[in-house]
This record gives C-alpha cells, sequence and structure tokens, in this order.
C-alpha cells in the first residue's frame, strides 16, 4: 500500500535537462510502449514491479503499464518514480535509478499520443532478473531462529531481530546480501554486528525473540564505517579492494527492520548473506557522522532549520553518503568547504522522503585536503501541508529515536590514507562528538533538570575528558531524579571502582544489579571489588554469574580462572 500512498505526495523536482540513459525514440513519429517505452520500464520499474517483489502492482506488460499509464507519467514527472531523492547534475552516485528528463518526456508524450502499444517485432525480451541471491550463492547464509509474525492492521513497526553469526574463526567479509523474507512489508533494514552478548540477551526477553524500537544497545555497529542497508530496488555492492571488514567469532548480527502492515497477518522472515575473502582489509574507513541534536519543532514551522560542521584533521577520501531524518524532514543538503573557500557538492535532496532513506556510493570518490569543512543543512515542514506529518494538527517535536521524534544526520564514509592517519582522525571526531554530547545534554537538563538521560549522558562525557567531578555530579543528579536508573548507579560505580573507592563502588552496582540482573558487566565490576578485598568466594561467584549471562565475558573469564588456580595450589 505505501507505493499508492506515494501518489498522493505533492512534491516536485526542480531538474535540468540531461543527456539520456536509454534507449530514445526520434523526434519525428509515434511514440510506442513496445519500441520506446518497454526498454525504460523493464529497466526502471519492473525491477520491483513483478511477482515475489516490493511493487504492489505489476509492470511487466502493455495491458500492465497501459492500464496505469496517466498514473505512471504523472509520479515521474514528479520524480516520485522511481525512487530516488539526490538531485542529478551535482554528483553521480553508482546505481542511480533515476530518469533523465528526456526519458521522462518520452513516456509523457506516449500518453499524450494515446499511449499506442507499437509493433510486436520492436518489444525487446523481459530482463533476465535474478532471483535469491543477486552477488551469488553466498559463504555463509543466516536466518532468524524463527518468523516475526506482523500484525494485520496498526502503525509501522520497528523491529530488531538478533541472529548468531556460526563461524569457528575469523573472518573477512567484502559484502552481505539482504533478502527480506516478505517482500510486501520490509520496507527497509539495517544491519548492524555485535561482538557481545547485549542484543542477544535483551532479545531474548520477548517472544518471538527481539525488541522493538530505532534505538540499538551501543555494542550494536556497522563495522569499520561500512553502510549495511538494504531498500527495495537497492542492488547489493562488494566492498572497494582492500577495504573488506573483520567479523570475529561469537558475534551475532542485528537487523532492524521497517515494517508496513499489510491489511492481514504476515510472517517475515529474513535472511542474510555473507561473502567472504581471505584477504585482510589494507586500509579501514571512517564513518563521520555530521549530527543536529538541538532539534525543537514548533507546530507550524515551515523552514526550520538546523546545521552541522566538522573540520578534517586529515586527509580523507569520502567514499559514501547516508542522510537521515524523520517525516518532518524537507530538504538536506551536504558540502564541503576547503581551506582555500571551494565548495564541493556531496550531496542535495531536495524532496526528502523518509520511506525512501538510503545510503549512496560515489561513482567517483571525492578527495578532501586536511582542513576541509564538512557541513549540513537539514530544513523541515511541521505544517499542515506536510501530507507526511504524523500529527494532524502539528505538534512541537523534539530530537529523538522515535519516529514521532525528529532526527537529522548525514553519515559519511570517508577513507584515510593509513592506520596513522584514521587513529588521528577517530580520537578528533570522538573529541567533537563529546563536545556536541555535552552541549546537547546540558541543554536537555537546562529544560528538564530531572532528565535521568541526559545527566548520564552528559556525566560519560565529561568523564571522556577528564572532568571526573563534573561526571559525579551528573551521575548524583540522575539518581536523585530517577533512582530506578541503573545506568547511572552504573557510571557512578566505574568512576569510584577506578578511584578504589569500593565500599561505594559497591553500593552502587550492587543497585545496578537490583535493578538490571542481565547486566553482566555490573556483576564482573563487583567480582573486582571482592577480588580486590581478597574474598575469593564472593569474587568468584559474582564472575560466575558473569559468565552466565555473557559467556563471552573475557574479563570475568580470567579473573575465575585466577581465582581457581590459586585455590588449586
Amino acid at each position: 500500500m505505501f507505493l499508492f500512498c506515494l501518489f498522493l505526495f505533492q512534491t516536485a523536482a526542480a531538474d535540468k535537462p540531461e543527456a539520456p540513459l536509454g534507449k530514445t525514440s526520434q523526434s519525428s513519429g509515434t511514440v510506442t510502449f513496445n519500441k520506446d517505452v518497454a526498454p525504460l520500464v523493464f529497466r526502471h520499474c519492473s525491477t520491483c514491479h513483478r511477482p515475489g517483489q516490493a511493487g504492489p502492482f505489476n509492470l511487466l506488460t502493455y495491458a500492465d503499464v497501459k492500464k496505469r499509464s496517466q498514473q505512471i507519467a504523472e509520479v515521474v514527472e514528479k520524480r516520485l518514480m522511481p525512487p530516488w531523492l539526490p538531485e542529478r547534475g551535482l554528483v553521480e552516485f553508482v546505481n542511480d535509478r533515476s530518469l533523465t528528463m528526456e526519458q521522462i518526456g518520452i513516456i509523457r508524450r506516449w500518453v499524450e499520443e494515446g499511449a499506442l502499444e507499437g509493433s510486436s517485432q520492436d518489444l525487446s525480451a523481459l530482463p533476465n532478473w535474478t532471483e535469491g541471491w543477486r552477488l551469488g550463492t553466498p559463504d555463509l547464509v543466516v536466518k532468524v531462529p524463527q518468523p516475526y509474525p506482523l500484525a494485520a492492521e496498526g502503525k509501522d513497526v520497528y523491529r530488531n531481530l538478533v541472529i548468531p553469526i556460526p563461524i569457528s574463526e575469523r573472518k573477512y567479509v567484502h559484502g552481505v546480501e539482504f533478502l527480506p523474507g516478505n517482500w510486501k512489508v520490509v520496507h527497509h533494514a539495517f544491519i548492524t554486528v555485535d561482538s557481545t552478548r547485549l542484543s542477544r540477551v535483551r532479545a531474548a526477553k520477548e517472544n518471538p525473540p527481539g525488541f522493538d524500537g530505532m534505538l540499538l544497545p551501543e555494542t550494536a555497529v556497522m563495522p569499520d564505517g561500512h553502510f549495511l542497508g538494504w531498500q527495495p530496488g537497492k542492488v547489493p555492492l562488494l566492498a572497494p579492494p582492500g577495504l573488506a571488514w573483520t567479523l570475529e567469532t561469537n558475534s551475532d548480527v542485528v537487523l532492524q527492520l521497517h515494517l508496513h502492515p499489510s491489511g492481514k497477518p504476515e510472517r517475515v522472515e529474513p535472511a542474510l548473506g555473507f561473502y567472504f575473502t581471505s584477504q585482510p582489509p589494507t586500509n579501514r574507513a571512517f564513518r563521520i557522522n555530521l549530527n543536529a541534536l538541538r532539534i525543537d519543532i514548533p507546530a507550524g514551522a515551515k523552514d526550520y532549520t538546523v546545521e552541522d560542521r566538522y573540520t578534517l584533521p586529515i586527509d580523507v577520501t569520502v567514499i559514501g553518503v547516508s542522510p537521515h531524518a524523520h517525516y518532518l524532514g524537507k530538504s538536506v543538503e551536504g558540502w564541503a568547504s576547503s581551506p582555500a573557500g571551494t565548495k564541493q557538492n556531496l550531496i542535495k535532496i531536495p524532496n526528502w522522503d523518509f520511506n525512501w532513506q538510503g545510503d549512496y556510493r560515489y561513482a567517483n570518490p571525492i578527495a578532501l585536503p586536511k582542513g576541509t569543512t564538512l557541513e549540513m543543512k537539514w530544513i523541515y515542514d511541521n505544517t499542515r501541508e506536510n501530507v507526511r506529518n504524523p500529527n494532524q494538527p502539528p505538534q512541537r517535536v523534539k530530537h529523538g529515536s522515535q519516529t514521532t521524534n525528529e532526527m537529522g544526520e548525514l553519515w559519511l564514509q570517508v577513507l584515510p590514507r593509513n592506520e596513522t592517519d584514521r587513529n588521528i582522525l577517530a580520537r578528533d571526531f570522538y573529541q567533537h562528538l563529546g563536545k556536541l554530547t555535552i552541549d546537547y545534554n546540558e541543554f536537555r537538563v537546562s529544560q528538564d533538570p530531572n532528565d535521568a538521560e541526559a545527566h548520564t549522558k552528559a556525566g560519560r562525557a565529561e568523564f571522556y575528558f577528564g572532568e571526573v567531578q563534573r561526571a559525579l555530579n551528573h551521575f548524583q543528579a540522575a539518581i536523585k531524579a530517577d533512582p530506578s536508573y541503573d545506568r547511572a548507579y552504573y557510571e557512578l560505580g566505574f568512576i569510584f571502582l577506578r578511584q578504589n573507592r569500593l565500599p561505594e563502588a559497591r553500593r552502587a552496582f550492587e543497585n545496578v544489579v537490583r535493578l538490571n540482573p542481565e547486566d553482566y558487566e555490573a556483576e564482573g565490576s563487583l567480582g573486582l571489588i571482592f577480588l580486590r578485598q581478597r574474598d575469593l568466594e564472593q569474587a568468584e561467584a559474582h564472575f560466575k554469574a558473569a559468565l552466565r549471562i555473557n559467556p563471552d565475558d573475557k574479563i570475568a573469564g580470567k579473573n575465575l580462572e585466577r581465582i581457581l588456580q590459586t585455590r588449586s595450589k
């Protein structure tokens, strides 16, 4: 149903004349389906609009297309279909799905001339689409332990499914491919890897296993700066040479699925294919996340704007870009300002559509020198005229991870020259991110002094910069605001343990375990406290508890082994 809804969106793109990409007709003569339109439809539309794919109807024959000819002409002129958000002509991306102005003109002219079929001799054969795995047979396929049952009705669902990866040794991954398992209801997916058991433990608490929402554990990440995601029509790609990523044993894949109810109960059973290489990576990419956090959009605001920028401490090459916002997003622009004052466009989306967000790889990677400033600007529309606005009448909307909140991000996948430069970039960017975190959460605290989460996040960032007392003040304020918030106790205990204030650390971690019995790190920390106090019996009990929760806790395992060796002497 979501593709039909797209036909209602009143958006338009400003385009410039472009050279054609496909077969075109003579300037004179009648345009026919078989000669002129079928090649465009087969290449740009039928990939999704065929049996077993995401499109809600087929576009494989003259009859299929003629029945919807006027509708097709309208949505391609408005650039709603094929779904491709970046503005053409600024930068070139691989696998551009959009139509040129001349191709759009052919479709419009065909409709105006009566949508004639033409000679059967002019009709080209349907493409030989690859069914199943498009990159070939994977080296490893993982599937969800059991299908997820999607209810027939209701709002969109964000469901996170966790799948153990059964490998016995380190692997180098140069490609992954996602199969949704139900094309009708899976709108897009993000793929992350968790080398701990935090996501698995969280998923196991529900039946069927998994958890809702867009917020993942911090341990679930896209490795080495890679963009791992899927949307209908996206062509899977292998990593560029030398940029395979490392997959360790005892890791889980976390699939974050955006699901649209179809009107009847559905089963969702996705699968992920891994493609391995024997060649370890020769370099590693890094993800720079431009992020606007102080989002507070008044009801009725039509052009609410946020920005962020970051100056590069090293030379990099930009490989890919991925913007992200929710339903109020109107437009986004990203660019690079060089030390010499020149501007390099990175992406521009004049008509943002949350339903078709994606990531894009540059056809020609962009080299940027040290001192270049990366910049982004998001504009939001929180009026009644925004047909995607989830609130009617409009309401005040702040930053947050739920789709009823807003976000404004621009991810950039950059490649440093070597590992040394990557480390310089990582240190510098994390400092930038830490300052941004403090600024935003201090702002949240100023709005609500009892915001325990904001106090805790600000405290963590302060501790990162060595401001221990400020961090302690935030954690204690968080506990006072919400005595049931276990993360504040954990952070407080972490500082006390580093300061060897063992009684205070013990009380803090005991509160964590009381509030969250699945926190293996708190159990391990209690084990360390008792080990320092030479209470081996209590230390052993807590290390064993940590390992029951997370058998891969190496610190708890080593400490338990030390205790057992000591007792055996």
